[in-house]
């Protein structure tokens, strides 16, 4: 198995590598006949196997671990979060948004371009390089970059942006926000979720209204965004063609493109529940959730049944904008999230 240190490792060890090949300087078993490329690593161990810190001599053994009490769970709600009225939604049930009833350049305004540069991209600040000489560099590098694919995606057609989301009657149980049709307002299932064990005990039930006999007293607004079918197969083919860096360019820019939209969605959201954002909200203040209430993607300790997915899914009717969920568990297409919204007055982010 081979390892890179960062994604434009693992393009250079692919340019080393076809250099070889070509030269006859690569052994199938050996490896580079003449030495391997620096900032590769070959063999069985991952970088996590390297890096893995040794034990410190005060670590807690078990016998110490055990005695220590954990906290039990419970399911009472954070003395942090009072109850507040329930939003007002435009409508119940669920929408899709086609790419024509989707602004591209709206799209474009909510991408998170250190994400996208520093993140996907890899272009990482030096060590000793000072902030203004970075923003300089990506300026210069990176930001022409961008704006050339985001061009060639307009003439191509390479993203296709869709959205299902709709707003739910539900209300809390305990530990779980349980869910009901809007149409029948019989319970159409449950999202279970973890409680903080200590500090103010959060858990994202708790921005809900409790159940009223059993019956629905709020509203869960849900959303499932896509990037489309075609960035998936246009990323693939790219990859098949050994077109590394363009690989890496387009799918990283696919990713974050899809996190814009589910930003776009969530600010629709607010807005049509009566919680707009402040006129020409800047986009570091979005980013920065200087609006109110919460979006929880799955897959995160707030909320980290991945599988929860598949239920809402189901229920948004996402299929109408072709997205799915496959038997791992896996989102199709790729670059596409799904996500619970809380609007909650006290509603953020926290690890669970």
């Amino acid at each position: 198995m081979i390892y890179g240190r960062d994604a434009f490792t693992d393009l250079r060890f692919m340019d080393a590598y076809v250099n070889a090949m070509a030269d006859g300087t690569w052994d199938n078993h050996q490896g580079f006949v003449n030495g391997t490329p620096e900032g590769l690593s070959l063999g069985g161990e991952s970088p996590a196997d390297n890096d893995s810190p040794e034990p410190s001599a005060n670590e807690s053994t078990d016998s110490a671990a055990e005695a220590t009490p954990t906290p039990a769970v419970t399911t009472e709600r954070s003395e942090a979060v009072a109850a507040e009225a329930a939003v007002s939604p435009p409508f119940l049930g669920a929408r899709v948004l086609t790419p024509d009833a989707i602004p591209f350049e709206e799209i474009v305004g909510y991408l998170d371009r250190q994400a996208l540069f520093a993140g996907q991209w890899q272009m990482r600040k030096a060590k000793d390089q000072s902030r203004e000489a970075y923003e300089a560099e990506l300026e210069a590098k990176a930001e022409p970059v961008l704006q050339a694919w985001l061009e060639r995606i307009r003439k191509e057609g390479l993203l296709q942006p869709a959205v299902a989301y709709g707003y739910f009657p539900c209300g809390r149980d305990g530990n779980a926000v349980v869910v009901f049709s809007p149409e029948t307002t019989a319970e159409l299932g449950r999202f279970a979720l973890p409680r903080q064990r200590s500090g103010n005990r959060y858990c994202i039930a708790d921005f809900f209204n409790d159940l009223s006999d059993g019956q629905p007293s709020d509203v869960l607004p849900m959303q499932a965004v896509t990037m489309g079918e075609e960035a998936s197969r246009f990323s693939q083919s790219l990859f098949a063609a050994d077109a590394y860096s363009d690989y890496l360019y387009f799918h990283g820019l696919a990713v974050q493109m899809a996190e814009a939209l589910a930003e776009w969605t969530h600010a629709r959201i607010r807005r049509e529940c009566g919680f707009p954002d402040a006129q020409g909200m800047a986009l570091r203040d979005v980013l920065a959730q200087r609006y109110r209430g919460s979006r929880y993607s799955f897959g995160y300790p707030a909320c980290p049944n991945v599988a929860d997915s598949r239920q809402q899914l189901e229920w948004l009717d996402a299929d109408r904008i072709g997205l799915t969920m496959d038997e791992s568990d896996q989102l199709h297409p790729e670059q596409s999230t799904t996500a619970l919204v809380a609007l909650h007055s006290k509603a953020r982010y926290f690890s669970a």
